[in-house]
């Protein structure tokens, strides 16, 4: 993970073990079809059984993994089909939201998703691409505050957290996408200024629909989709717990279960 995304100080170990693991599919160190157990991902990223249990546990419900009886687990693919399924639960609920959102915002909460919508936009043209991707998650789930339906955002949370990492692993913004997303950005925002609750909804609907597009784009270039072989190597430092995730290392001729 680039170096300028920050770590919460609080996050659990299990949630910085998941997204190493998905960073590592991303990276092509672990593939399609290879097996994986607790053991080999505990000497791996250096941490208990624990951890390496709930992220293994919620990357099986999120489809990433097969669970092998008595023998740990199989990664699948990351398919274009999973990815524009996981967009499609985003576009529709998120959309919903947003619709919500601007029946339920007073002016005060307006104001402060333009403050919002200002500071990412410096962001994003900061050169801080990770930096900004974080920021861009708060602003949605300021949408999603503001349309007081948790039980959206738990599913949310929960489907999407995989594509989120994948777009991390491929290094957040690029420049040749920073004006499209603020424009994007821009039209929710005035949508919600003019509370315009549909227009809302239709701005949400078609910047989650590119975004969409945005990252199978980058994950076609950078052949996320190739299936294929590919052994694992150790990585023992530093434990994910006591610090944010390293970049991938090739791998090595090492092979792992």
């Amino acid at each position: 993970m680039a170096a300028d995304a920050p770590t919460p100080l609080n996050e659990p170990t299990y949630l910085r073990v998941k997204r190493a693991i998905i960073a590592d599919l991303v990276a092509g160190v672990l593939q399609p079809g290879m097996d994986v157990t607790i053991e080999s991902l505990t000497s791996r990223y250096a941490v208990s059984n624990m951890p390496i249990r709930e992220a293994l546990r919620q990357l099986e419900g999120e489809g990433i993994l097969i669970s092998l009886a008595h023998r740990g687990f199989k990664i699948e693919a990351l398919t274009e089909d999973y990815i524009r399924n996981i967009y499609d639960i985003r576009v529709g609920i998120e959309s919903m939201l947003a619709t919500r959102a601007v029946e339920r915002a007073t002016d005060a909460d307006i104001a402060d998703l333009r403050t919002i919508h200002t500071d990412l936009c410096a962001l994003i043209r900061s050169g801080k691409p990770m930096v900004a991707t974080h920021e861009n998650v708060h602003f949605h789930n300021r949408i999603y505050r503001l349309a007081g339906n948790r039980q959206a955002e738990m599913i949310l949370e929960g489907r999407t957290r995989v594509v989120r990492t994948v777009g991390d692993s491929l290094g957040g913004y690029i420049p040749a996408v920073y004006d499209t997303v603020i424009a994007e950005h821009e039209d929710i925002v005035r949508a919600f200024e003019r509370r315009d609750a549909e227009g809302a909804g239709r701005a949400v609907f078609d910047h989650v629909t590119a975004a969409r597009d945005r990252l199978l784009k980058r994950m076609a270039d950078g052949h996320v989709f190739t299936e294929g072989a590919a052994p694992l190597p150790p990585r023992r430092k530093p434990p994910l717990g006591h610090g944010a995730c390293r970049e991938p290392r090739k791998a090595r001729s090492v092979r792992i279960g």
